[in-house]
């Protein structure tokens, strides 16, 4: 009776040590991945494209590059990839023209960074992929167009291009860079352009 007594004991006393050593590993194990978060700073907030625009201005998106509004794998959605390239050469690509969009209104909320940073945007024409940039396009909203986040604002290079385009896809308006306002945003998505969601 007693070596019975003594063996529920011990098994009682290794559940507990086995239970005390989990929480133990689990405590540390926490400790050093907020140590680790809170002590690297540099990568907090959106991070910039692994390499910047090239030379002649073309985009060179690798497979870590992400969308500083919605992280998407920006090298997944290419035929509607563009870019920020900031006056110091800094360079963000994004999944989509809405996401770049929205980052050009408003580079404070979505950057990081005042709109006087930035320099330049690079988008590829609907039917061309060519990379031209995004102040000089036509953008067509309201078309049948669908891009990695829904309905997509689509750059077209020239007259030709949209005149075509309109005939294929429809299109409930067009604008340039230079124009949208939040007020249009609101109109086109329904939704806050200053919003991050």
């Amino acid at each position: 009776m007693r070596f019975i007594k003594n063996t529920v004991q011990e098994k009682t006393l290794k559940k507990e040590f086995i239970s005390g050593i989990f929480l133990l590993v689990a405590i540390f194990g926490f400790s050093i991945l907020a140590d680790s978060a809170l002590a690297d700073d540099s990568k907090a907030g959106p991070q910039p494209g692994l390499k910047p625009l090239d030379e002649s201005g073309a985009m060179q998106i690798g497979s870590q590059d992400r969308c500083p509004v919605c992280a998407m794998q920006v090298s997944k959605h290419k035929k509607f990839a563009c870019a920020i390239q900031f006056i110091d050469g800094r360079t963000y690509y994004f999944c989509g023209t809405g996401c770049m969009i929205r980052s050009w209104m408003h580079p404070e909320i979505f950057l990081g960074a005042a709109k006087e940073k930035l320099k330049r945007t690079v988008v590829q024409d609907y039917f061309t992929g060519e990379q031209v940039p995004g102040e000089s396009v036509y953008w067509v909203a309201g078309s049948d167009v669908i891009g990695p986040m829904g309905p997509a604002l689509v750059p077209l290079e020239n007259e030709q291009h949209l005149t075509v385009f309109k005939k294929r896809h429809g299109a409930k308006m067009v604008f340039r860079l230079s124009e949208m306002t939040d007020e249009k945003w609101r109109q086109l998505t329904g939704k806050q352009a200053a919003s991050n969601q």
